[in-house]
């Protein structure tokens, strides 16, 4: 294998993993959306709020 053929083999795989890894931090960033990470609630709110959606828990 020649020097320019290891060149571009090493470009071609750092190339992928970039793209990869921004391919699964969109996906992880749409999948668990943060907006509700920003609210503080005080301790009187925290106990109040409903945990699970559904009446079995």
């Amino acid at each position: 294998m020649s020097v320019a053929m290891m060149w571009f083999v090493v470009i071609a795989f750092l190339f992928s993993m970039f793209v990869f890894g921004g391919m699964l931090m969109f996906f992880l960033r749409a999948a668990f959306d943060s907006k509700e990470a920003d609210i503080v609630d005080t301790p009187e709110e925290a106990l109040e709020k409903k945990v699970f959606a559904d009446d079995l828990h």
